[in-house]
């Protein structure tokens, strides 16, 4: 299904999420979790509407819902008010799919690929749950199962290679996702920038491969108070796996990792050997 080869930055699909647009009513994250046959996580009270809390082994999108401060004013007559509330603003969230993954590039044992289009996927009959991918994540994506293995969204590239959209993008009732091809995103985010709103992952650090596949958008007030709390300016890893992509090798990461890895690698030779007989 997948190879581990980065398509161009322009080449491949990619998701424009219009966040003025979603109403929080949270259609995304069901269909995904449908379509990819995931089992529900059983939901708690929680001081927020978000839930589950983050992005799970099981739930691999989930809306966030953040609450900003704002200041709205009420007119009658001639009295008037000014009230301090609270905003909520639904962010749906998954994994953005970087163009060049850095949990792709630190898997010791390739079990991370990038497909033609772009997608982003963990085979998890060759993860040994070592927990690299999820260390090397600049946006704190990868969940460990209950197996040991590693999750996250895979962005339906069974369904895109079906010439289908994905599961979250296809039921949505606003209209929140544009699935298309990359070239076509980046200029639907830069007429956004000319209309004066803002955009998030379409120019990066180098680290992500300078852009991501799925780019958010919003008004600029939404923008400037939800994309801090939610994306990092300059998304990059721990400086301990940064040497490792940095091709410093295996001793700058220390030795108690080094025979960490040795054994994990081990255990997953020994595994693979066994289901062979």
């Amino acid at each position: 299904m997948v190879k581990m080869k980065f398509p161009d930055m322009n080449e491949g699909v990619a998701v424009v999420v219009d966040l003025d647009k979603c109403i929080g009513c949270r259609a995304c994250q069901i269909a995904c979790q449908e379509w990819n046959g995931r089992t529900p996580i059983k939901t708690q009270f929680s001081p927020t509407f978000t839930n589950p809390q983050r992005l799970e082994a099981n739930a691999w999108k989930v809306v966030f819902f953040k609450e900003l401060q704002a200041t709205k004013r009420i007119a009658l007559q001639e009295a008037q008010a000014t009230l301090e509330t609270v905003e909520v603003v639904p962010v749906p969230y998954n994994c953005l799919h970087c163009v060049e993954a850095p949990c792709a590039k630190a898997c010791p044992v390739g079990a991370i690929k990038a497909s033609p289009e772009g997608a982003i996927v963990i085979e998890a009959s060759e993860c040994i749950g070592c927990g690299y991918c999820l260390a090397a994540c600049p946006y704190d994506v990868p969940r460990r199962g209950s197996d040991g293995k590693y999750y996250k969204c895979t962005f339906c590239v069974d369904r895109i290679q079906a010439k289908l959209e994905p599961a979250c993008v296809s039921v949505c009732p606003t209209e929140v996702f544009t699935f298309t091809s990359m070239s076509e995103a980046v200029k639907i985010a830069e007429k956004v920038k000319e209309d004066g709103r803002k955009v998030y992952g379409l120019s990066l650090d180098s680290y992500v491969g300078g852009r991501v596949r799925w780019i958010f958008v919003a008004s600029k007030d939404k923008a400037d108070r939800v994309f801090p709390a939610m994306f990092p300016e300059i998304p990059r890893n721990s400086n301990i796996i940064r040497e490792y992509l940095n091709n410093i090798g295996l001793p700058g990461l220390g030795l108690l990792s080094l025979i960490a890895l040795a054994i994990l690698v081990l255990s997953w030779i020994r595994a693979k050997r066994a289901s062979k007989h």
